[in-house]
């Protein structure tokens, strides 16, 4: 009988180590970012075209390789970084697999140039599929170009696995920041399919924050810096009043690398505990430095996932560091001497006087202590429902008996839209409690409606229809507000901007990755619009990704989502009947376009299983 084991072909082996280390083309961004920076470069460019599918260009002014090395560092396993298993615990660099060119040269076009200092003539390799094209000497300046040229183009059932453009770009984009933060002092420039996208100099921990994410950072961060003898914490944290409900801006470094770490991540918001709501999360740069020996970033081929030999004591550490940076800007005033500007003594009126700023500060502040928060549960107190009000309210409910045969399927409940369109619902009591819920008598049943979903299925449909059908008036702001986006997200609010028009939002592009908004919806709070409008994509990115829904549905549903809790109090009987009629008359009342119940029918067998669980 034959032997039926043998060895895979080079080509074939590295394909499949391609498999672990290039998902998609910003990890083969990644890997390229992080050898020019292992290469000690003090300005790096970046040039995409179809977000990374023709092309992923890095070019860099670092030291540069040999005439061998050019050739050399395309096998597997070849590196310079270490040379012994003992140098995996004190690793000083972003790389040491020797994988990431071989991974990437196995599935891509790849065009290597290179030139040392010390050589008169640089090196050009060509390689294709892992097989060598060429290999000759050339002339190029001192540092390294690698350009990645149609990837997976071997490996078609890879490249149909890409998201749309717009979603790889978002992950391009990611990539560069992870990388971008943590190294403030190297210049980087950003291209996309011909587009500067990012122009980043040389600057300071903050000002890199601010570069990258907008001016509006000068103001939601705050410093946090903790020396021990076991690990140093340095950065940058949110302020509570910025959180949001979802974890954007959160970046956390380890001797300089970026990681995912769910313990100290959690560290960090459990700090936060006691000062923001339930469901929100906090922005923040947080470097740590520790001794290499101490962790391991060898369990995986990104690099991302790290092991702390003793995690118990840094999470310790870096949750009280994060409560102390807490305390000391609640009492403590901040200046801030990154804040790069100028006095404007034109501003100042002639005939002004001048006078001495005061300062009054509570130094029996504490943040940890729960006051109007229930412990751990980061919820304010709320006014409990007046017993007479709801006396009353119950009298007047039981003057009609609720009828009792009620479907048991949410589908299947009488209150659904049915041919008879022009029926208004009428009340003559109702009750709010803690005014999120509605109790309230309609169509013969007692119902309890969660009204921030109820206004959700409410705003999505109004908004379908104004997509499809009849565009929502606009309001001209008398002073438009700015908002700044990353490149990724201004192409696709470009995108969009049509839409959006349709639904009240008149925006204007003033320069890269910044608009104006000039008018919002008639008689709508829009509220902070700089929020509105990047969660608003955020969810559109995201029901893009996970449920391809169809634009104009993605779009309702994105803004419909963000816009639930911007609602004005029911103060009247007729408040709530319209708003209810708006609500019964929608398609789908029952839930929420996202699948959320939106009310229940308290009938007795609804009581006895609530009471009897």
């Amino acid at each position: 009988m034959d032997d039926i084991i043998h060895l895979l072909p080079d080509s074939v082996a590295n394909q499949i180590a391609a498999g672990e280390v290039v998902q998609r083309p910003s990890s083969a961004v990644k890997e390229l970012l992080e050898n020019a920076i292992d290469a000690g470069a003090q300005s790096i460019q970046i040039i995409i075209k179809d977000a990374g599918r023709t092309l992923i260009q890095v070019i860099d002014d670092g030291k540069g390789m040999s005439f061998n090395d050019a050739r050399l560092c395309f096998e597997r396993h070849a590196t310079s970084k270490i040379s012994c298993a003992n140098d995996l615990f004190s690793l000083k660099t972003k790389g040491f697999r020797g994988e990431a060119l071989a991974s990437i040269a196995a599935i891509a076009q790849v065009e290597l140039k290179t030139r040392r200092q010390e050589d008169e003539m640089g090196a050009q390799v060509l390689i294709e599929g892992s097989e060598i094209k060429e290999h000759t000497l050339t002339t190029t300046a001192v540092g390294t170009s690698i350009a990645v040229k149609n990837l997976f183009y071997n490996v078609p059932a890879r490249r149909n696995f890409l998201k749309s453009d717009a979603t790889e770009l978002a992950n391009i984009e990611e990539e560069f920041h992870r990388v971008a933060l943590i190294h403030p002092q190297i210049a980087f420039t950003f291209y996309h399919n011909g587009k500067m996208m990012r122009q980043l100099l040389g600057e300071s921990f903050k000002q890199r924050i601010v570069s990258i994410f907008g001016n509006s950072y000068q103001e939601k961060l705050f410093p946090i810096e903790q020396q021990t003898e076991y690990m140093s914490i340095t950065g940058y944290l949110g302020k509570a009043e910025n959180a949001k409900k979802k974890r954007g801006e959160q970046y956390l470094f380890i001797n300089h690398r970026f990681v995912k770490h769910n313990g100290l991540a959690f560290a960090i918001e459990s700090a936060y505990n006691q000062i923001i709501p339930e469901g929100y999360h906090p922005a923040f740069f947080i470097c740590l430095e520790v001794n290499p020996a101490t962790i391991d970033v060898n369990i995986s081929p990104t690099k991302v996932e790290i092991k702390l030999q003793e995690e118990r004591l840094v999470f310790g550490f870096l949750n009280a560091a994060v409560k102390k940076a807490i305390g000391e800007f609640s009492l403590i005033p901040q200046l801030d001497f990154d804040y790069n500007t100028e006095l404007d003594i034109n501003n100042i009126p002639e005939n002004s006087t001048l006078k001495i700023p005061t300062i009054s500060i509570n130094t029996n502040y504490n943040p940890f202590k729960s006051t109007q928060y229930e412990s751990g549960r980061n919820r304010p107190a709320q006014k409990p429902v007046d017993s007479q009000e709801w006396n009353n309210f119950w009298e007047n409910i039981q003057k009609t008996p609720v009828t009792e045969e009620v479907p048991s399927t949410v589908s299947e409940l009488p209150l659904e839209k049915d041919n008879e369109e022009d029926e208004k619902i009428t009340i003559n009591h109702y009750l709010l409690v803690h005014n999120k819920f509605l109790l309230v008598k309609a169509k013969e049943e007692l119902l309890l409606i969660d009204i921030i979903r109820a206004n959700e299925r409410v705003i999505y449909d109004r908004y379908l229809s104004a997509l499809n059908q009849t565009p929502i008036a606009v309001q001209q702001s008398l002073f438009p507000e700015t908002i700044t986006l990353t490149p990724a997200k201004a192409d696709l609010l470009l995108e969009l901007r049509d839409d959006l028009l349709n639904l009240g939002y008149e925006i204007e592009l003033i320069s890269k990755g910044q608009f104006a908004v000039n008018a919002t919806p008639h008689n709508e709070d829009s509220g902070d619009l700089q929020s509105l409008i990047e969660n608003m994509l955020d969810d559109y990115q995201s029901n893009m990704l996970n449920h391809r829904l169809e634009r104009d549905r993605n779009i309702a549903l994105a803004l419909s989502k963000q816009k639930r809790s911007q609602m004005k109090p029911l103060n009247s009987v007729e408040e709530v009947e319209n708003f209810l009629n708006l609500l019964f008359h929608s398609m789908v009342p029952s839930v929420t376009p996202s699948g959320e119940k939106v009310y229940e029918v308290l009938n007795s067998n609804t009581l006895d299983k609530l009471l009897n669980n």
